[in-house]
């Protein structure tokens, strides 16, 4: 924002930090304080982290879950019309949001889904399980079909051997579709920002932008401590699961 820019904070200051947690907690001591009440964006964006948080996470666990059992069928079995199915699953994914919203929130309203985090995670899933489909349908074709047909040998039905042989075996591909999943339903926008309508059900995504309504005042450092806090979890799940990430990226590039 200056000329010639100023590369390193002068003075450096986390009021920012403080101003987000403790107008989320001890909103009377940060007037103690600073002389001042902290916004309503950094009161609230806390809760909005949590909101996404869920949101994300039940996304990321849901689609691999149904993504899982709806991606083996269309790996290992030969059935009329497969391939039709398994492009049409990814026309729905190339639909663009935008030509959607208008649609889904007349709808979500007509059945009184509004302001409910239950709708945004059913929004979200419906853009990422094409997605995870995909995804886990080419990592099922590399596990070897020979471990298959010893389970069937064994006496396992197709249910029984997605569980105890598929499923164990494709660890690294699970974890590496749901960290996309979780990535893809983290900051989404667009219909946080339609559906929600009260702080109980707003994202980190539509606080963030409420940080920047007040044209007269914008606290761009205060939105970029937000964003910073918002990169978080990724970040910690990267790193939690990175061993898996590279496993499961890596798994297929090479054949025998």
């Amino acid at each position: 924002m200056q000329v010639p820019p100023v590369w390193y904070p002068d003075p450096l200051s986390l009021d920012s930090y403080k101003e987000i947690f403790f107008g989320a907690f001890y909103d009377e001591s940060y007037v103690s304080l600073y002389g001042k009440s902290s916004s309503y964006q950094a009161r609230i964006y806390l809760g909005s982290f949590l909101n996404s948080l869920i949101i994300a996470l039940s996304v990321s666990l849901f689609s691999v879950i149904f993504g899982a059992y709806a991606a083996y069928p269309i790996a290992r079995m030969n059935f009329k019309g497969k391939y039709v199915l398994l492009f049409s699953i990814l026309v729905v994914r190339l639909v663009p949001a935008l030509a959607l919203a208008i649609p889904i929130v007349l709808f979500s309203k007509k059945m009184g889904m509004s302001d409910r985090l239950i709708t945004l995670i059913f929004i979200n899933m419906s853009f990422v399980l094409p997605y995870v489909i995909w995804l886990l349908q080419a990592y099922f074709k590399t596990i070897p079909s020979e471990l298959e047909d010893a389970g069937r040998i064994d006496g396992c039905n197709r249910f029984e051997v997605v569980n105890k042989i598929i499923l164990p075996l494709s660890i690294p591909g699970l974890v590496t579709t749901a960290i996309l999943a979780f990535l893809l339903s983290w900051g989404e926008f667009l219909f946080a920002l339609l559906i929600t309508e009260t702080e109980t059900s707003y994202t980190s995504t539509v606080v963030a932008a409420m940080f920047a309504t007040a044209v007269a005042d914008v606290s761009y450092v205060t939105i970029i401590a937000a964003g910073v806090l918002a990169v978080i979890p990724p970040v910690v799940f990267a790193l939690i699961f990175q061993k898996y990430i590279m496993s499961g990226l890596l798994s297929g590039a090479v054949k025998n």
